[in-house]
């Protein structure tokens, strides 16, 4: 064969290349944009559906095989969970604001007068005092004062609300998407096997697997289960001792424990409230419950997390705090998974160096 014939021949195949190199390349990129809206339902259904598996093979068993049936009562059951306290929720909110609404319409609202003690708080006690004197006084006058500042917390009270709707029909689709997953969890779990497998080896892709389930599972258990467990704890006081705002205090209080925000920042602020309207021997109990919830997560954590796992706790909580404020919510499970796989690739290196490192003194020494 000529050079000129072997470099057309070469050319050509060259050009084939990266034609097909092209076409997989662009249909990997439709199909990715094609995916992109459903992207963070999946995710969550994923994590829902391994968080759930283990109850899932449960009630197969009761149920005599029937995976199917099992996946639609947990189906069933987690979105009864989401909509009933949501519909709740926004159901009392709207009559909460209708009748605030009529009220200052028709003249109606009364606002008492602030108790003496709460000009004594700290910083903001005087101020505090003056506006909430001000709408005791005359609530007209006081709205009409405050206008834009009532208009601009108006403002993001209905961009809270856009977004809790929002997330709720997420969670929705994501809670569909996770009984799928779980009915047909069979055919599932030999394709990701596969795949790790072909990427890393048959005996580490199944390691890989098995510990990104068990740190799903360990981050649902160890961050989620504290922080419903905290939750309970200081949402029992606040109705117990009929703290105003209890219900959306005990929302924040979730997300900050979910968010790894120290709960203090809730508390505190109550107990000082509690000292100055009510005193005490309430205040008191308040203040060492509330106490109490708030270092609950301190032993409920080193419990529930890493549990089952060959890998170091703090991997666990670094990768899901980090992956939280980088990504979000998801992040804390997208965040843990990633870098207990980074904790695994790298011990694998580690342990493929230190081995290389013997065979090179073996051999050394046979010499």
């Amino acid at each position: 064969m000529s050079i000129k014939k072997a470099a057309n021949t070469l050319g050509k195949e060259n050009i084939e290349t990266y034609i097909k190199t092209a076409l997989i390349f662009a249909i990997v990129v439709i199909c990715f944009l094609i995916f992109k809206p459903f992207l963070v339902p999946v995710i969550w259904g994923i994590i829902i559906a391994i968080a759930f598996h283990p109850l899932h093979v449960r009630f197969t068993k009761l149920l005599k095989g029937k995976s199917g049936l099992s996946a639609t009562i947990i189906t069933l059951v987690l979105l009864a969970l989401l909509l009933i306290p949501t519909g709740t929720f926004v159901s009392s909110l709207f009559e909460n604001v209708k009748d605030l609404s009529t009220q200052l319409k028709s003249g109606e609202l009364i606002v008492n007068e602030p108790p003496e003690k709460v000009a004594g708080w700290p910083l903001v006690g005087k101020s505090i005092y003056n506006s909430w004197h001000q709408f005791a006084v005359d609530v007209s006058a006081a709205a009409t004062q405050f206008k834009p500042q009532i208009e601009a917390l108006g403002q993001k009270v209905l961009n809270f609300f856009k977004s809790f709707m929002g997330t709720t029909l997420v969670f929705m689709l994501s809670i569909i998407i996770s009984g799928m997953f779980l009915a047909n969890a069979k055919s599932g779990y030999p394709f990701v096997y596969k795949l790790f497998n072909h990427l890393v080896g048959e005996e580490k892709g199944t390691e890989f697997v098995d510990n990104s389930r068990k740190t799903v599972s360990s981050v649902v258990t160890g961050i989620l289960g504290t922080a419903v467990i905290q939750t309970a704890i200081i949402s029992a006081a606040l109705f117990v001792f009929k703290i105003p705002l209890a219900a959306l205090l005990t929302l924040v209080t979730f997300f900050f424990a979910v968010a790894q925000i120290p709960v203090f920042l809730i508390i505190i602020p109550l107990i000082i409230y509690m000292f100055s309207a009510v005193g005490g021997a309430p205040a008191v109990l308040f203040t060492i419950w509330g106490i109490v919830g708030a270092l609950s997560d301190n032993v409920l954590k080193p419990m529930l997390l890493g549990r089952g796992l060959n890998i170091p706790m703090l991997v666990i909580l670094i990768g899901a705090i980090g992956g939280m404020l980088l990504m979000g919510m998801i992040g804390l499970f997208i965040g843990a998974v990633v870098m207990a796989l980074g904790y695994q690739i790298l011990q694998l290196w580690l342990d493929d160096v230190k081995e290389q490192l013997e065979t090179t003194d073996v051999k050394n020494a046979e010499d």
